[in-house]
C-alpha cells in the first residue's frame, strides 16, 4: 500500500472516532449539565444537542463504512445512520426556518434533559450546520462498496457540504475585518469553531473512505496532478483561515486598527497567491527533474537493448501488427545482404516469402517464444536460406509487435545430411556383414553339434549372442535416428490398452517373472489411435527395467487410468529408487546411472531415450517419479483421440509436471 493511501485510511478512521467522540461529549453535557463539555471550552458557545447527535450518527456511519467490503449487517446499519443523519439536518433545517431555531428536536432534547429552553445557553441557530449533515448523510450513504458512479455524487455532496462548513469557518474567522463594534468575538457568530471544525472533518474523513476511487484518488495516485494537488490544495484551503485566525489574534489584543483589516488582508491574500504560484512553479520543476532523469534512463535502456540486437549472433527483426519491419540488426543485414535502411517499413515478406505466421506463432503461453518453425528465407541475390524462425511479443506492447530471430540453419542441414549418411552407413555397411556372420556362425553351430564338438558349439553360440547383441545396438541407434529426425510415419490404429497391455505382459514377460506383475485397470476406456508395435518397444522397456532394478520376489504393480483427455499408464516397482540428478537425466541420450552400469554393462543408454521420442511421436508425455529407498514409477500418457496437428517438440520432463 502507497504512504500516502496509508495515511488516508489513517484520516478516515481518525475522522470517523473524533466525530463520535465531540457528539457523544456534547450530549453527556447536556445531560449532566457540564457547561465545559457543552461548549468543548469555556469560551466557547454550546453546541446545540441536534448537532451533537448528528455528528455522533455522522461519525458511527463512516466507521461502519470504512471496510472495502463491510458485511451485510455493517452495510445495512451504516446505511441506516447515514440516512438519519440527512433526516435530522433536514429536520434542523425546517425548524430553523419556521420556528427560529426554537423548537423541534432540540426543544424535546432540552425538555428531556430538564432544560426550558434556549436563553441561558447562548445557543443560536446556523442553517449551514443543518446543511452540512443534510448533505454528508446522503454523501455516507452512497459510499457503499465504492461504486464509480455512487462515489461522484458521493464526492459532490461532501464537496458542498465542506464549503458550507468553510464559509461558516471563514465567517467565524474573517468577521472582525468588517465588524466595526467591538462586540464580544466568539458570541457574535451562529456556527461554534468546534463545530465547523467537526463538520470539515467529518466531511474530509468521508472523502477517504475509499482513498482509491474517486476525488480523493487524484490526490494519492502518483501523476503529475496528485503530485501538484498534494501541496496546493492543502495550502488553498488552509490560507484564508489561518490568515484569518492571526488577525483575529491581532484584533483581540489591539493591535490592529479597523482601518488597517481590509488593507493588510488585501496584501496577505496576493503574497497568498504568489505563495501559491512559486509553490507549483517548485513543484514543476521538482517533476521535470524527475522527468529528465526517466527519460535518460528510458534512452540509456534503450540504446543497450538496441546493442543487444544489433550484436546478437541471429538476425533478428521487429515486426508490426501489419507485417512490416521496424528493426533489423546487423547480422539481418549479412544474412540477407539488404542494408536495414532498406529494410525498415518494408513488408516482412520481403526476407520470408511464406510469412512468419505459421502454426508455431499462433500458440498462447510462454512456450510460443521457444517453439521454431523453419520456413526459407530469401536473399537480396535471389538465392534460399534455410531459416529456423521464432516469434516472441515485445512486453508492454498492445500492438501485436514481435521479434523475430531467424537462425540460419544451413549448418544443421548438412549435419542433418551427415547424419543420414551414418544412419545409411550403419544400416547397410553393417547389418550386411553382421546378418553374414549371424547365418555363417548358425551353420558353423549345426556342423559341430553333428559331429558332438561341445566345447566348439559353445564357442559358436558365444559369437552368436555377440552378433546378436550388436544388432540390438545397431537397431536402437537406427531407430533413435529417425525418431530424432522426424521422418518416422506412426502407424495409429485403435486398439484397446488394457487389453493390450495384457498382451504385452503375456507375450514379453518370462514365465518364471509374469506371477510378479500385477495389472490394475481402471474403469474401461475408449479404443486408443496408437502405434502398436512402437508403443509396445515403451512397455516392454519399462517392465524389462522394473524386473532388473527391483529386489526378487517384489511386486511390480502396472495401472492404466484416465486423467482428463489422456490415457495414463504407469509401472512402479519396489526398487532403491533414483537421486533427484539421475531422475532429471533419465530420459537423456546415452545416459546411464551407476547402478545401471554396474549390472548391463553391454547397454548404451538409448532405451528410455528412445522410449521418450516414441510417446512424443504420439503427443503423449513420459517422466519418473522417485525418492531413494522408496521405489521408482514411470508414467508415460498417449492422447485417447489422435492429435489433428504434427506434435511441438519439447522435452517430456518440462510438460510433465
Amino acid at each position: 500500500m502507497p504512504r500516502s493511501t496509508a495515511l488516508v485510511r489513517a484520516l478516515a478512521r481518525s475522522s470517523a472516532v473524533a466525530s463520535c467522540m465531540v457528539g457523544l461529549l456534547v450530549l453527556v453535557g447536556w445531560a449532566l449539565d457540564v457547561m465545559v463539555l457543552k461548549s468543548m471550552g469555556a469560551a466557547l458557545p454550546a453546541m446545540r444537542p441536534s448537532t451533537a447527535l448528528g455528528l455522533l450518527l455522522g461519525g458511527a456511519a463512516l466507521g461502519l463504512r470504512l471496510p472495502a467490503t463491510p458485511r451485510r449487517s455493517r452495510h445495512w446499519l451504516g446505511t441506516t445512520l447515514a440516512l438519519a443523519t440527512a433526516l435530522l439536518g433536514a429536520a434542523s433545517l425546517v425548524d430553523g426556518v419556521i420556528t427560529g431555531g426554537n423548537g423541534g428536536l432540540d426543544a424535546l432534547f432540552l425538555r428531556a434533559f430538564g432544560e426550558e429552553g434556549f436563553a441561558s445557553s447562548g445557543v443560536a441557530s446556523s442553517p449551514l450546520t443543518a446543511l452540512c449533515l443534510m448533505l454528508l448523510g446522503p454523501a455516507l450513504a452512497l459510499v457503499d462498496r465504492g461504486h464509480p458512479e455512487r462515489l461522484s455524487w458521493s464526492d459532490a455532496l461532501v464537496a458542498l457540504a465542506l464549503m458550507a462548513a468553510l464559509t461558516g469557518l471563514n465567517g467565524f474567522l474573517l468577521g472582525p475585518l468588517v465588524t466595526p463594534a467591538a462586540v464580544p468575538f466568539f458570541q457574535e457568530r451562529s456556527m461554534g469553531l468546534h463545530t465547523t471544525c467537526v463538520l470539515m472533518l467529518l466531511g474530509v474523513g468521508t472523502l477517504c473512505a475509499r482513498p482509491e476511487l474517486g476525488l480523493m484518488a487524484r490526490l494519492t495516485r502518483d501523476t503529475l496532478g496528485g503530485f501538484v494537488a498534494r501541496r496546493l490544495v492543502p495550502v488553498t484551503l488552509l490560507g484564508p483561515p489561518v490568515l484569518g485566525l492571526t488577525l483575529v489574534l491581532m484584533h483581540l489584543t489591539g493591535g490592529l486598527s479597523h482601518d488597517a483589516k481590509l488593507p493588510l488582508f488585501a496584501t496577505v491574500v496576493a503574497a497568498g497567491g504568489v505563495t501559491l504560484v512559486l509553490l507549483a512553479a517548485r513543484a514543476l520543476d521538482v517533476l521535470d527533474r524527475e522527468r529528465m532523469r526517466a527519460t535518460a534512463a528510458l534512452e540509456a535502456s534503450e540504446e543497450r537493448f538496441r546493442t543487444f540486437l544489433d550484436t546478437a549472433p541471429d538476425p533478428m527483426v521487429v515486426v508490426d501488427a501489419t507485417g512490416r519491419v521496424r528493426f533489423a540488426n546487423a547480422e539481418a543485414e549479412r544474412v540477407f545482404g539488404y542494408r536495414r535502411e532498406a529494410l525498415l517499413g518494408r513488408e516482412v515478406e520481403l526476407l520470408v516469402p511464406e510469412g512468419l505466421h505459421g502454426p508455431s506463432a499462433t500458440g498462447e503461453g510462454p512456450e510460443r517464444a521457444t517453439v521454431g518453425r523453419l520456413v526459407s528465407g530469401q536473399r537480396q541475390d535471389g538465392t534460399s536460406v534455410p531459416l529456423e524462425a521464432r516469434l516472441s511479443p515485445l512486453e508492454g506492447e498492445d500492438d501485436a509487435t514481435r521479434i523475430a530471430i531467424l537462425r540460419d540453419v544451413t549448418e544443421r542441414r548438412d549435419l542433418e545430411k551427415l547424419r543420414e549418411e551414418y544412419v545409411g552407413l550403419i544400416s547397410h555397411d553393417l547389418r550386411n556383414p553382421l546378418n553374414t556372420i549371424n547365418l555363417r556362425a548358425h551353420l558353423l553351430q549345426r556342423a559341430l553339434h553333428e559331429r558332438k564338438l561341445e566345447r566348439e558349439g559353445h564357442m559358436a553360440q558365444a559369437i552368436i549372442h555377440n552378433v546378436e547383441w550388436m544388432s540390438t545396438m545397431i537397431e536402437e541407434l537406427l531407430e533413435g535416428s529417425r525418431l530424432e529426425s522426424g521422418r518416422v510415419t506412426l502407424r495409429r490404429e485403435a486398439h484397446d490398452l488394457g487389453r493390450f497391455l495384457a498382451e504385452v505382459l503375456e507375450r514379453d514377460v518370462p514365465p518364471d517373472a509374469r506371477e510378479r506383475f500385477r495389472l490394475h485397470l481402471a474403469d474401461p476406456l475408449p479404443p486408443v489411435p496408437m502405434d502398436a508395435a512402437r508403443l509396445e518397444r515403451v512397455v516392454t522397456n519399462l517392465l524389462t527395467n522394473a524386473l532388473k532394478y527391483s529386489p526378487k520376489g517384489t511386486p511390480v504393480d502396472v495401472r492404466l487410468a484416465a486423467v482428463h483427455d489422456h490415457a495414463v499408464v504407469s509401472v512402479t516397482n519396489q526398487g532403491t529408487g533414483l537421486s533427484p540428478r539421475d531422475a532429471a537425466r533419465l530420459f537423456d541420450k546415452y545416459y546411464r546411472t551407476e547402478d545401471g552400469r554396474s549390472q548391463d554393462g553391454k547397454g548404451l543408454g538409448l532405451g528410455l531415450y528412445i522410449s521418450r521420442l516414441i510417446v512424443e511421436a504420439h503427443s503423449g508425455h513420459i517422466w519418473v517419479e522417485s525418492e531413494p529407498d522408496r521405489g521408482v514409477t514411470f508414467f508415460f500418457s498417449v492422447p485417447l483421440e489422435a492429435p489433428s496437428a504434427p506434435p511441438e517438440s519439447e522435452p517430456a520432463r518440462q510438460r510433465a509436471s
